[in-house]
C-alpha cells in the first residue's frame, strides 16, 4: 500500500455488515502529522436505479439495530412521545405515519442559524433545526414508532466550491430502503446528483473514539472534479429493446398500478380453481379477484364499513322496490342512487370519528359491489333467492381467499419484477381447463351414492 511503512500507516478495507458501506481503515502507532488525499472515480447513469427498487430483506439483528435508541437519537424524550401520539391519531397506515413525520420535520421545524445545536431535544424545544437536526428528529420519530430508519451522509454533486457533505435519511418499508430529505423536500426518491457515501452514520471521515483525545486540530475538505466520460462507457449506457420489459424502471406511482393489474390473473387463477376443482360458484370469474384487489391498498376497517353499507343499502333497496314492479334498468339505477347516498353518509360518519377513508377504499368497492348487487338481483329473479345467497357466500369466500394471497407484498413485487412468470399462470389455466374429474363439492353432495360392497349372492 502507498500508505504503508514509510509513513507509519497501516491500511485495510472492509464492508460494514448491516449497511454494506465500504470503509477504508487507517491506523498508526507513530506520532506525527499526516496528510491523506484519497481519490475516487465515480460514474453516474441518470437512468440507473438509485437503489430503492432493490429488494433487501431485513434480518432481525438489522431491524433491532435500526429501531434502537442511540445517544443522538433519544426516543424516550417527552416531546418525542407527544409528537408520536399525535401522529398515530392522525395516521391510519404506516405510510401515512411516515409522511406525517416527514411533513412535521420539513414544515413545522424552521431553519436554525448556522452553528446551532443539532440535538433532537434542542430542535423540538426551539421548533428550529439544522439539516442534521431535521434528519435526527425524523429518524428518532420513526424509530420510536418501531419503523427502521437510518441516517445517510453523502454529497450533492455541483460545480460550486467548497463542497460540504449533506445528510438525509432512509426509512425501511416493504423490503426497501426509501430515501427522504426534509431539508430539500425530497420524498421516496432522491435526484441522481445526490450520491450516498455512508449509510448509518453522520460523518464521512470519522475518528475512533479512543483516538479523539490524541488527535489535534483535524481538518477535512472535499472537492469534485468533472472528467470526460469514455466513449465505451457511453455505449454501455445506450438503451436497448430489453428495457421495455423492465417494469422497475417506471415511476413508483405507475409501478403500484401495474402491480395491481398483474395481480388480477392470479386472482382469476384462484377463482378458476375454486369453481372448476372445488365447485364453489361465484358471480363471474373476475368479480372475486376485483373485489379482493379493491381492498389491497385501502384500510381494512374502513373498507369493511363500506362493504357492509353497500350490501345493506342494495338489498334494502331491492326489497322496497319489489312491490313497484319496475323495469330492470330504472330499478338498478334507483338502487345505485341509494347505495351512493348511503356511502356518502357513511364516509361523513367515518370522518366524524376521525377515520376518513381514502378514495381507493370507497370508489373501487362501490363499483364492484354495485355490479355484484345487479348480478344478485338477476339471479334471484331467474333462479331463487336461496341460490343467490349461495353464490354471494361463494363469491365472498373466494374473494377473501384471493385477498389473503394477493395482499402479500412479496407476491406483487415478484410479479412486477418478473412479469414473464404469468406464462406459468397460463399453464395453470390450461391444466384447470382440461380437468374433467369430480369437483370436491360434488363428492360431498353425492356421498350417499357411494358404491357399497355388493351383497353376497
Amino acid at each position: 500500500s502507498e500508505w504503508g511503512e514509510p509513513l507509519g500507516l497501516a491500511a485495510r478495507s472492509r464492508r460494514l455488515a448491516l449497511s454494506h458501506t465500504p470503509e477504508r481503515v487507517l491506523t498508526t502507532d507513530v506520532q506525527g502529522e499526516y496528510q491523506l488525499r484519497p481519490t475516487f472515480t465515480l460514474r453516474l447513469n441518470p437512468r440507473a436505479s438509485d437503489g430503492i427498487y432493490n429488494l433487501e430483506p431485513l434480518s432481525a439483528d438489522a431491524r433491532a439495530r435500526y429501531v434502537r435508541e442511540e445517544p443522538t437519537l433519544s426516543t424516550r424524550l417527552e416531546g418525542v412521545r407527544k409528537l408520536l401520539q399525535e401522529a398515530t391519531e392522525e395516521s391510519q397506515s404506516e405510510a401515512g405515519l411516515i409522511l406525517w413525520i416527514y411533513r412535521y420535520c420539513s414544515e413545522s421545524l424552521k431553519a436554525a442559524e448556522e452553528g446551532s445545536d443539532n440535538s433532537v431535544l434542542s430542535s423540538l424545544s426551539n421548533k428550529a433545526a439544522t439539516p442534521l437536526g431535521r434528519v435526527r428528529v425524523m429518524v428518532t420519530l420513526c424509530r420510536a414508532s418501531q419503523i427502521p430508519a437510518r441516517i445517510v451522509t453523502g454529497f450533492e454533486l455541483r460545480r460550486s466550491q467548497p463542497l460540504e457533505p449533506h445528510v438525509w435519511l432512509e426509512v425501511y418499508r416493504e423490503n426497501r430502503w426509501w430515501p427522504f430529505d426534509p431539508t430539500f423536500g425530497y420524498t421516496w426518491k432522491m435526484p441522481e446528483n445526490f450520491v450516498p457515501v455512508r449509510r448509518g452514520g453522520e460523518q464521512i471521515v470519522r475518528l475512533d473514539s479512543a483516538a479523539l483525545d490524541r488527535v489535534v486540530d483535524p481538518k477535512v475538505s472535499y472537492k469534485i472534479k468533472r472528467i470526460e466520460t469514455a466513449v465505451e462507457a457511453l455505449r454501455g449506457e445506450e438503451r436497448g429493446p430489453t428495457e421495455v420489459i423492465d417494469l422497475t424502471r417506471l415511476p413508483v406511482e405507475m409501478q403500484k398500478v401495474l402491480s395491481l393489474l398483474l395481480l388480477l390473473p392470479l386472482g382469476a387463477l384462484i377463482t378458476a380453481f375454486f369453481r372448476n376443482v372445488i365447485g364453489v360458484m361465484t358471480f363471474g370469474t373476475f368479480a372475486p379477484a376485483l373485489f379482493a384487489l379493491s381492498f389491497i391498498d385501502s384500510d381494512w376497517r374502513t373498507g369493511l364499513v363500506i362493504l357492509i353499507v353497500v350490501i345493506a343499502a342494495g338489498l334494502t333497496g331491492r326489497m322496497l322496490l319489489e312491490r313497484l314492479r319496475l323495469l330492470m334498468v330504472p330499478r338498478l339505477s334507483i338502487i345505485l342512487t341509494t347505495v351512493i347516498l348511503f356511502v356518502v353518509l357513511g364516509v361523513s360518519a367515518l370522518d366524524y370519528f376521525e377515520l376518513t377513508p381514502s378514495a381507493d377504499a370507497v370508489l373501487l368497492p362501490l363499483v364492484i359491489l354495485t355490479i355484484l348487487i345487479e348480478r344478485f338481483i338477476v339471479t334471484s329473479e331467474e333462479d331463487s333467492l336461496a341460490e343467490s345467497m349461495r353464490m354471494v357466500a361463494g363469491t365472498l369466500l373466494v374473494a377473501f381467499s384471493c385477498f389473503l394471497v394477493l395482499r402479500w407484498d412479496s407476491v406483487g413485487r415478484t410479479i412486477l419484477t418478473y412479469p414473464e412468470a404469468h406464462f406459468l399462470t397460463i399453464a395453470a389455466f390450461i391444466a384447470i381447463g382440461r380437468y374433467t374429474g369430480y369437483r370436491l363439492v360434488e363428492l360431498w353432495r353425492f356421498r350417499d351414492l357411494v358404491d357399497q360392497q355388493s351383497p353376497e349372492i
